[in-house]
């Protein structure tokens, strides 16, 4: 869930040293994944620490899913704080490629400043490469930037950026079709909530289920915001790039 959060105000210098001594703590981070989430959830180096913002089961049940068939290319809108970059990276193939975005300022972006960048690119293990961008998903440049480094064979697009009913469509119409067939284009906060934390995902998800199948992981319905929706990228439904998603199945709940 992403809500108003309030920007460190520190010296780069600071930040930076903070950011490099994580980046050497994480080079022992358990790979299991129930693992890999709590020690994601309560990192804290200094004054630096990762937040998945995500409910625990609901997070393990999504990441369990990807890893019956790793995705290779992943989008993820909304970095915020790198928690769920890394849970990403963990189940992700080991030549993955991996872009994440966040917007360095206003009411659901500035999530980091730019001198944790070696501690988030550091994720990558493996062969894998992650390219972190610090900007507006909804930019062309923004766009752009994406295409040239993923093209339009996207395994996984990761919505949790703009919550803003405007901004949710704009990102799902801006980036699905750079999803190949047979992707996942995956949802945060899609369980009604506080406005400041929700906006209007719950809306845009909800119009998007009457027109497509898709699967809810949902820990409780009452439980204010949270909740993954996943749907299944198909080229009857959905705008589509170039590429197929080997190995995919067609199950939705």
């Amino acid at each position: 869930m992403l809500a108003l959060r309030p920007a460190r105000v520190r010296g780069g210098a600071a930040n930076l040293a903070d950011a490099l001594g994580a980046r050497r703590a994480f080079r022992q981070a358990p790979t299991n994944l129930d693992e890999a989430y709590d020690f994601v959830a309560d990192f804290e180096y200094g004054q630096l620490r990762t937040r998945p913002f995500q409910i625990r089961q609901e997070m393990l049940q999504f990441l369990a899913r990807l890893a019956e068939d790793p995705p290779r290319s992943i989008i993820e809108l909304g970095t915020a704080y790198g928690g769920t970059l890394f849970l990403l990276a963990c189940i992700a193939m080991p030549d993955a490629t991996i872009v994440t975005i966040d917007m360095p300022a206003g009411p659901f972006g500035g999530g980091y400043p730019r001198t944790h960048a070696p501690l988030y690119k550091s994720f990558a293990r493996d062969k894998q490469r992650i390219r972190l961008i610090r900007s507006d998903s909804h930019s062309p440049d923004t766009l752009k930037a994406v295409r040239e480094t993923v093209g339009t064979t996207v395994d996984l697009l990761f919505i949790d950026a703009d919550h803003t009913y405007e901004g949710v469509r704009s990102d799902f119409e801006t980036y699905s079709p750079l999803v190949c067939s047979g992707g996942l284009i995956a949802f945060h906060d899609i369980v009604d909530g506080p406005p400041e934390a929700v906006g209007g995902v719950p809306r845009f998800w909800k119009e998007l289920r009457e027109r497509m199948p898709g699967e809810e992981i949902v820990a409780d319905w009452s439980q204010g915001g949270y909740g993954i929706g996943l749907i299944r990228k198909d080229a009857h439904t959905l705008p589509t790039g170039t590429g197929t998603r080997g190995n995919a199945d067609s199950t939705h709940g």
